[in-house]
């Protein structure tokens, strides 16, 4: 009969992400997963099959993490243009002055996806499900009255993927949240938003604005 297991799943997984963000899949070696997690060799053998299976897992919980990050704020109570805004403000909090917990999505994305399938299919459909809702987003936005109905919303959803992406790229270099909140509202001025749209946006602005 096999012995119960004395760990937290989700716990192991966490750890073993945080230490993947920092040194990457190939600068960690085994040894460092042991030192990280608590986890025997055995232990972690039995329970996730070797490095490259508790990579994924890790990796895995990181991308979804990532979507529903984006989702929970692109669903939310907010007027659909100001949904946009506050994701951008959102971005600018976290990754200004390199403040940011390192990313796994990000990571493995320039270490792996150019030669792992797996690994780039797994980043394709983060990225797709992010840039959808941001697309629906926009089609709220339209519905609303908020951005010009000929606006095309899969382009500014990609864009405003590209703009959250550079945002992070730089705030790790060290760019300030200032300097990155300047440029997330900078990135509004490429949507054609209507006389209401701006007006919500006003009336929401609050110290962000």
């Amino acid at each position: 009969m096999p012995r119960p297991r004395k760990f937290d799943e989700a716990d192991v997984i966490e750890r073993a992400r945080r230490t993947f963000a920092e040194t990457g899949f190939e600068g960690t070696s085994l040894d460092d997963l042991l030192e990280a997690t608590g986890l025997g060799r055995q232990s972690l053998y039995n329970a996730f099959g070797g490095k490259k299976e508790l990579f994924m897992r890790a990796f895995l919980s990181d991308t979804d993490g990532a979507v529903d990050a984006v989702k929970t704020v692109l669903q939310s109570a907010e007027h659909p243009i100001a949904r946009i805004r506050t994701q951008l403000v959102s971005a600018a909090v976290e990754h200004g002055a390199a403040q940011a917990a390192p990313s796994l999505l990000v990571r493995a994305s320039v270490e792996l996806a150019a030669r792992d399938p797996e690994v780039a299919a797994t980043v394709t459909k983060a990225f797709d499900a992010i840039r959808a809702d941001y697309a629906a987003c926009i089609v709220d936005a339209q519905v609303a009255g908020e951005i010009e109905a000929d606006a095309d919303a899969e382009a500014l959803a990609t864009y405003f993927c590209a703009v959250i992406e550079g945002m992070g790229a730089i705030g790790r270099v060290g760019v300030s949240r200032a300097e990155l909140l300047r440029v997330g509202l900078t990135s509004l001025a490429v949507v054609p938003i209507t006389p209401l749209g701006e007006q919500h946006l006003s009336a929401e602005g609050g110290a962000w604005s």
